[in-house]
């Protein structure tokens, strides 16, 4: 790791000692203790005191490009270290080197930065010259600065501590005002929440400016529920279920810190989930940490996984018209005679309702129709084809938007936590989905195109964990209050997965309740679900809010009785109940019978009316 030439290292290094070992021979080492040849006697102090009261780093830059004896020639022009650093203008002018001035000039104007090192302290923005050397070094050994590097981000170490660096640049079409910048960095310093990727610092080089973010992580979420990493295996099992857990509780906690200071994140996904070595997991790339990067968002704008986990609101249908295939194809051998092929026939699919989201919207199939006169010149035919877009990045029911999404993912980790791999949640989603043949694009296996699955998905979690919760009464597993309480956790979620924005909890509603779970389940009663710690204000923050969430205490209380006890909420779509011989019991409501759809019924799961 590389040591910087800070205000300490230099007054430990260049000492009485060091300045008569490398100035040179004998007659430079006497000359030291020679009066001051400029003064006319009005001062005592010697060459020697005045390195070391005013020159300590004027002698470690020529010490450094080999000429340590020039000190004295130096001293006699009066200089010392606070005139650094020289300009190259200021060098050839003074003529410190004689006839080697040009090299020397040269080497000397590069060296002295090294010495003149701004260090970078937490919540501070330091402003360098293009020559000046940044106290920082990337992760892959090279000092310095990157200033140009084509990569937006990489990770560097500044005093021993590992950051991710983010480049935003400050000049060119592309470029932000640096003012601004400075200003809303500052603003986001102040932001410190345990699970929550934060700025610890701020600086300028050129044309590009840098915030550092701090903790650096190694592994998404995303890369986590495909394959889990060593230090989260080695631990015991019940560590790996304590961990799960809190999890839960830790996402949306973050969440709640950020909208209760009035910021929404607005790209919340497994990829913008981060974990540790240490087990320790935070939400990354929230809107205003993402708000000067050009780079953000380019590319398509259809991402699997963003619309995956998108809320209802942001994603709308957009019919369109694309040329397609013409109705006939010529044999190779140029014949006039064609093969006509069957037009395509229109079968409109509808996604049935739910009672666990009673406002599920239905989806239309794609559309196809052909104009009358498309194949007489062209050859083609338009097709209307109806896909989804993006609605407005900035949308007014943001923060409604940011709870459906943390939602999902606190479904990931239950999913995970009772066993179940994302792999198979996916395909639940997607189940009816699907169609015969090989061939055409994936099966739409989001969350809110697919609600109905996903509230057939919660039931089953459910049901395991009613199982487990039966199993620990009698004395085989890890215990009630465990499995008791990730039952309520999956509870709770359905509130944040409400199709109507205006239906759904509020990030800090949906933190408090989890919280009570995860609390209980781990030993944190009366404290914070997670058992993390916030900043002081941060803390009241949280007191008061659960001090206003005490009146609906007694609901909360209610529904976690209703999971295992006698159920309090029934369905509230007229069912009929059948029996399938090779699928069990299910409730067949009216609209989904007629389509030939089931939903199970699962004992002691509440579904509100």
């Amino acid at each position: 790791m590389t040591s910087w030439w800070t205000d300490a290292r230099i007054n430990t290094t260049v000492t009485r000692e060091y300045v008569v070992r490398e100035v040179g021979p004998k007659k430079s080492q006497d000359a030291l203790h020679h009066p001051l040849g400029f003064g006319d006697g009005l001062t005592d102090d010697t060459y020697l005191d005045w390195i070391l009261e005013k020159g300590r780093r004027c002698f470690l830059i020529l010490n450094f490009i080999g000429v340590p004896e020039r000190i004295f020639q130096l001293i006699d022009k009066s200089l010392d270290d606070d005139d650094l650093p020289l300009t190259e203008d200021a060098l050839f002018d003074l003529n410190l080197f004689g006839g080697r001035s040009e090299t020397l000039d040269k080497k000397f104007y590069r060296q002295q930065f090294s010495v003149l090192v701004q260090d970078l302290v937490p919540g501070g923005h330091q402003d360098f010259g293009a020559d000046e050397v940044v106290p920082l070094e990337p992760r892959n050994g090279r000092k310095g600065s990157i200033s140009g590097a084509s990569q937006t981000s990489d990770r560097v170490y500044v005093h021993q501590k590992l950051y991710t660096r983010k480049k935003i640049p400050t000049s060119g079409d592309n470029g932000v005002d640096r003012v601004h910048f400075v200003m809303h960095l500052k603003a986001l310093q102040a932001l410190k929440h345990p699970h929550l990727i934060s700025v610890w610092a701020t600086y300028a080089q050129q044309n590009f400016s840098y915030m550092l973010l701090y903790p650096t992580t190694e592994l998404s979420l995303k890369q986590f529920l495909d394959d889990q990493p060593k230090f989260f295996k080695s631990l015991e099992k019940q560590q790996r279920r304590n961990t799960l857990l809190r999890w839960t509780h830790c996402v949306i906690a973050a969440l709640a810190y950020l909208h209760d200071h009035g910021l929404t994140h607005q790209s919340i996904r497994p990829s913008n989930v981060t974990i540790d070595g240490s087990n320790t997991i935070y939400l990354a790339n929230f809107a205003a940490l993402n708000a000067f990067d050009s780079t953000e968002g380019r590319g398509s704008t259809y991402r699997t996984e963003i619309y995956e986990h998108a809320a209802p609101e942001n994603w709308r249908r957009k019919p369109s018209l694309y040329d397609m295939a013409p109705d006939k194809t010529i044999h190779p051998g140029g014949g006039r005679t064609g093969r006509r092929i069957k037009e395509p026939t229109k079968v409109p699919s509808v996604r049935p309702s739910t009672s666990f989201f009673p406002n599920q919207r239905t989806r239309s199939a794609t559309t196809t129709t052909s104009s009358s006169n498309s194949s007489s010149n062209t050859g083609l035919k338009k097709t209307l084809i109806t896909t989804f877009s993006p609605a407005e990045r900035f949308a007014p029911a943001a923060s409604p938007a940011d709870v459906f999404s943390m939602s999902t993912i606190v479904l990931h980790l239950a999913t995970m936590l009772l066993g179940h791999s994302p792999k198979a949640f996916a395909s639940h989603r997607a189940r009816h989905n699907r169609q015969a043949g090989r061939g055409g694009a994936p099966a739409d296996a989001s969350f809110h195109v697919n609600l109905t699955q996903v509230g057939t998905w919660m039931e089953m979690l459910m049901k395991d964990a009613l199982e487990r919760e039966k199993k620990d009464q009698k004395g085989k597993g890890t215990g009630r209050n465990f499995w008791r309480s990730v039952g309520g956790v999956v509870h709770s979620v359905e509130a944040g997965l409400r199709r109507e924005p205006k239906e759904r909890h509020t990030a800090g509603e949906l933190e408090t309740k989890i919280g009570k779970y995860v609390g209980r389940a781990l030993g944190n009663i009366g404290g914070i679900g997670c058992g993390c710690q916030l900043q002081d204000e941060d803390a009241e923050r949280e007191r008061v809010r659960a001090e206003k969430g005490k009146n609906r205490e007694e609901t909360w209380e209610q529904e976690e009785e209703s999971v295992f006890g006698e159920p309090k909420y029934r369905l509230s779509i007229p069912a009929t109940v059948t029996t399938n011989p090779s699928m069990g019991t299910y409730s067949t409501i009216d609209q989904e019978r007629r389509m030939g759809m089931v939903i199970p019924v699962m004992e002691n799961w509440p579904l509100r009316a």
